[in-house]
């Protein structure tokens, strides 16, 4: 008896860690977001620019920075190498310390804006960015935004992808 429950066991164990490894996520925001339903952030860019009136999406992104103050805006890295500020609805955040390079997911709006030199001073300075690029910033600029209603982001004890 004590073989066959040990062999039954041992087949289980076997089995278990044959299976998928499931990345775990946390949600931050008011609104689920669905990773099934994610395009890649170039698609969001351009179906954006082809019919800016759909404006929502669901969309994945590598994380590049994160606002140091209090986590309430994140930068992703478009395929042309141009940041796309992500700011969150009614100011939730983010963990400050949420690691850069991991993959998440955003649900939200995008929409071109205006950029003020004073915000951008103030992005920079939230990044930590070195005075030296904060003081090239001398007029406002026009630039694609999202802002998120909800973000699932990789948990710290989740493999990267």
């Amino acid at each position: 008896m004590r073989r066959y429950f040990a062999s039954i066991l041992s087949i289980g164990l076997i089995l278990q860690s044959c299976g998928t490894e499931k990345e775990a996520f946390k949600h931050y925001g008011p609104t689920a977001v669905d990773s099934a339903k994610a395009i890649s952030m170039d698609e969001m860019v351009k179906q954006f620019n082809q019919n800016p009136q759909q404006d929502t999406f669901t969309f994945s992104a590598p994380i590049v920075n994160v606002c140091q103050s209090a986590g309430c805006w994140v930068n992703v890295k478009k395929s042309d190498g141009d940041l796309l500020r992500i700011r969150f609805k009614d100011h939730f955040g983010i963990p400050p310390k949420t690691e850069t390079g991991n993959v998440a997911y955003f649900h939200g709006t995008a929409y071109y804006d205006t950029i003020s030199v004073q915000l951008q001073k103030h992005f920079l300075e939230d990044g930590n960015a070195p005075q030296s690029e904060i003081d090239k910033i001398v007029a406002p600029k026009i630039e694609l935004n999202f802002l998120a209603d909800g973000v699932l982001i990789p948990t710290a004890s989740s493999k990267q992808k």
